[in-house]
């Protein structure tokens, strides 16, 4: 069935009328509502009170604490944002004056100087790693080389002059010597404490020195000598017992304080470890149990040492420092070291390359 006007009209009227509806119950809710939360806040009134000055002084610590972070971090922002800008501006004008600077003479110099290090450092690192690498296979070599027990008696000869058993040992004797003199001192010390207390205290107890003048008394036949030993306030038996372990360990430190000296003088006095360093030195121009490197530098002059490090450093602090051609440090191949017999076969060939590189290079 179609809808008529009216019907249309007559069901717009009924949905008014339930929304108002609606709305009367949602004000009579609302109503309700504030009625109770005005209870409440009646009977919370002091806690409502307390608690609204906490929160609000909270409130204004945690904005003053919260606006303080806000205002460093924004500072510190700053900071770095100026920093950065200063940086590049720093950069930016030493780059315009370098770029101005290389085209005057000086700044041309430089730039030629810097162009030809460039090839010159890698030459010179590389030559340095040639060097350093056929010494390390000379050394592995003769290494292998040297017989197993001579390589044993260049090992222990540090131990046997050190002789660290012997010495250790004479250590704990002593020690132990020192223990029993301490606990014998502390006997007669307690002996001669127990029978001074006993002669203060004036008691009719018969003493040990009284003992022995009975004993000594002809017409004496009460008293005996076990009698008196059993009233010795410092027998000799413990004593006795204490004093042969401390004089024992004492001759036993001394004993070996004596064969640590005689080990140690007769290690000294063997030449055999000598001899056979000077015979290794002979065969080989070096002694591979103590290279630990090369002997000395590739290149003959002293004045070389470190001349790649100062030509690096002059590349990469020139654009700032802008030398004069005056200062730049020369650059030149240094002349190798002539090859010798005494050198071993794998660092002559590397001498031996060094001049023939040095000698394309020649004009």
């Amino acid at each position: 069935m179609f809808e008529t006007p009216k019907d249309h009209l007559r069901n717009i009227d009924r949905s008014t009328a339930k929304s108002a509806e609606h709305l009367r119950g949602i004000k009579d809710s609302a109503a309700s509502t504030a009625r109770s939360a005005a209870q409440n806040t009646e009977l919370l009134k002091g806690i409502a009170f307390t608690s609204g000055a906490s929160m609000v002084f909270n409130g204004i610590t945690a904005a003053n604490s919260a606006r303080m972070a806000r205002t460093q971090e924004q500072q510190f922002a700053l900071q770095q944002e100026q920093h950065a800008l200063q940086q590049a501006m720093a950069e930016q004008t030493a780059r315009h004056e370098f770029s101005m600077w290389r085209q005057t003479p000086e700044g041309e110099a430089f730039v030629d100087w810097q162009r030809r290090a460039a090839v010159l450092i890698p030459f010179l690192r590389n030559r340095e790693r040639v060097w350093n690498a056929v010494w390390a296979d000379a050394i592995r070599r003769a290494q292998g080389e040297v017989p197993p027990d001579e390589r044993r008696r260049f090992t222990s000869h540090p131990a046997r002059l050190r002789q660290t058993g012997f010495k250790v040992a004479s250590l704990v004797s002593f020690a132990l010597s020192g223990l029993f003199a301490l606990m014998m001192l502390l006997q007669i010390m307690s002996g001669a404490l127990s029978e001074s207390l006993e002669q203060s205290a004036g008691r009719d107890r018969l003493t040990y020195a009284e003992c022995l003048e009975i004993l000594d008394d002809p017409d004496n036949f009460i008293m005996n000598e076990a009698d008196c030993e059993a009233i010795n306030p410092n027998p000799s038996g413990p004593i006795i017992r204490r004093a042969v372990p401390m004089v024992l360990f004492a001759g036993l430190g001394v004993t070996f304080l004596v064969m640590r000296r005689t080990r140690q003088r007769a290690a000294k006095a063997d030449p055999t470890v000598e001899n056979e360093a000077a015979a290794r030195v002979a065969t080989w121009g070096f002694d591979p149990l103590t290279t630990r490197g090369a002997w000395y530098a590739w290149h003959e002059s002293q004045g070389f040492i470190g001349y790649p490090d100062r030509i690096e450093h002059m590349v990469h602090s020139g654009p700032s420092q802008r030398p004069q051609p005056s200062q730049l440090i020369p650059l030149q191949v240094p002349t190798p070291r002539t090859p010798s017999p005494r050198l071993p076969d794998e660092v002559n060939r590397a001498l031996t390359s060094f001049q023939q590189e040095n000698e394309s290079f020649a004009p």
